[in-house]
């Protein structure tokens, strides 16, 4: 008797896991191939600490495994993720994506996206007199002045991606990732001593580099999460 019962709960549990599978692989099939266009909201621009703002983006699928991405934000610091005031500008970023493996529920996929970058702030920063160098920590810091001043930074951003996205019924989420270059052009404005030179820092600092007057690339690290719809 007790054998007997064992095979039927085997049965049970057996026809069970049948039953999950089955319907697990039916939504993610539908999720595939029902839905071509996706219309997303980037949560993540909304904190970003270097160009925060409010990011859109459409997506349109073509065949099993390929997809455009077209971006446009409107950036803004609402939450005060930054260090500065009258922040504004836009971001247009197009990206091709490629689906290469399936990790139910999700679909991963390999991207390249290219765009561009324009912002306006008011910023504050440490300066000397050109041509002082750093060899004398004490009269380097002695040197030093304090300037408020206009930036605008501009750039071209190239960044391969890879990530994850899901769809299930109307509801999609993405997650990627991307390390690429964002080539810089940076310009200052209503500065009391426009030949001076922006101090240093002693460590690696990404305001730094994102302040420092001139035309120069820098690393650019993306990481973004997406919600959307599907239809």
């Amino acid at each position: 008797m007790a054998s007997f019962l064992k095979l039927n709960k085997l049965k049970l549990s057996t026809l069970l896991l049948i039953i999950f599978l089955y319907s697990n692989n039916y939504l993610f099939s539908q999720n595939v191939s029902e839905y071509k266009n996706l219309i997303k909201f980037s949560l993540s621009r909304t904190i970003d600490i270097l160009n925060p703002g409010f990011e859109l983006n459409y997506e349109r699928e073509y065949g099993k495994k390929f997809s455009t991405q077209v971006s446009a934000a409107y950036l803004v610091d609402c939450f005060h993720m930054t260090p500065y005031k009258d922040y504004s500008g836009y971001r247009i970023m197009l990206e091709e994506k490629l689906f290469c493996f399936k990790l139910k529920p999700f679909r991963q996929y390999f991207s390249l996206e290219t765009g561009y970058y324009s912002a306006s702030m008011i910023n504050s920063a440490y300066f000397v007199p050109k041509g002082i160098e750093r060899e004398d920590e004490l009269y380097y810091e002695s040197q030093q002045y304090e300037d408020v001043f206009n930036l605008k930074r501009t750039a071209v951003i190239i960044s391969p991606k890879c990530g994850l996205q899901y769809v299930i019924r109307h509801f999609t989420i993405d997650f990627s990732a991307g390390l690429g270059i964002a080539i810089q052009n940076i310009i200052h404005t209503n500065r009391q001593n426009p030949d001076d030179e922006m101090v240093s820092p002693m460590h690696p600092n990404i305001y730094y580099m994102t302040e420092n007057e001139g035309k120069h690339s820098i690393p650019n690290f993306s990481l973004a999460v997406k919600l959307g719809y599907a239809f």
